[in-house]
């Protein structure tokens, strides 16, 4: 079997450099990114050096008219992305990822919406979405977890002035989702299948998770998926394909799995054969780093 990897896409299509593949993988991201960073990027820094301190959201900051003009271009980007990656006629496994629109609580109710699952993916038959999901394809399992853009832990995110009671309330609804995880690779254990864990971000503290971007507050940081990394040593996936840290497209091992960082879906794509619920091959389009 042969498996099509892309990357995050951030709103541009993707070219396809490989002619001939039985499925597509994808780490998310597939909204436009380039227009909201920039509002986004100056509210974390200010975060970053008081994170308790009341701020004007960005969206209230250029006013919420402007706003929905700049979330409607990132999400028909993204739509437009998935029309052709749908169009590619072979089923495509995708997870979301930070930049696709899904939000809880938030203030505004206009982004009190799943984009991803009510537009982004609506409606197209090949798209297979994993997130939160166990997907059987063919003889392998697809195990999907989205979103993540960072440690989920937050003794790992260098904040300041966190309290101890933040990170107490932290480590506890991580060990609840760590064992919602848990459930889930046991459950697919049960199938006797080789796993794939699709994660957004990769694992963290391996060498494809640094930020190297001196333009980033976290630059020189490991700031990859700690239930990536947790997952990943406790139940031994075959493989572990993500994304998000664009700057590390490659492959390195963490215990017995194979990790494969996608890096960024609009320049690299990566080609899988699987044969006897093994890794075969492994090439690459783009320049590894």
């Amino acid at each position: 079997m042969k498996i099509l990897v892309i990357g995050d896409l951030h709103g541009q299509i993707p070219k396809v450099h490989f002619k001939k593949f039985d499925a597509v993988i994808c780490t998310g991201d597939f909204c436009r990114d380039k227009d909201i960073w920039k509002y986004i990027k100056r509210q974390y820094k200010k975060f970053l050096k008081n994170p308790y301190q009341k701020r004007i959201p960005w969206y209230d900051e250029i006013g919420r008219n402007n706003a929905r003009m700049l979330i409607k271009k990132s999400l028909d980007a993204g739509r437009t992305v998935l029309k052709k990656l749908n169009s590619l006629g072979v089923p495509v496994y995708v997870i979301p990822g930070n930049w696709d629109l899904v939000y809880e609580d938030d203030e505004w109710n206009y982004l009190n919406k799943d984009y991803y699952k009510n537009y982004l993916i609506k409606g197209l038959k090949n798209i297979k979405d994993c997130h939160n999901k166990i997907r059987s394809m063919n003889k392998y399992i697809i195990i999907g977890y989205g979103l993540v853009n960072g440690p989920e832990l937050l003794k790992h995110r260098n904040y300041k002035n966190i309290t101890k009671k933040s990170y107490k309330r932290n480590e506890k609804r991580y060990r609840k989702l760590a064992q919602v995880f848990d459930k889930r690779f046991y459950s697919a254990k049960k199938q006797k299948k080789p796993i794939i864990f699709l994660s957004h971000n990769v694992p963290f503290n391996t060498q494809l998770d640094k930020i190297v971007n001196k333009d980033s507050p976290m630059n020189g940081h490991h700031y990859g998926s700690n239930l990536a990394r947790d997952m990943i040593l406790k139940h031994k996936p075959l493989l572990n394909i993500g994304g998000h840290m664009h700057e590390h497209y490659g492959t390195c091992k963490l215990g017995k799995t194979i990790i494969l960082n996608a890096g960024f879906g609009g320049e690299k794509n990566t080609l899988i054969e699987l044969e006897n619920e093994k890794i075969k091959s492994m090439k690459f389009y783009g320049r590894q780093k």
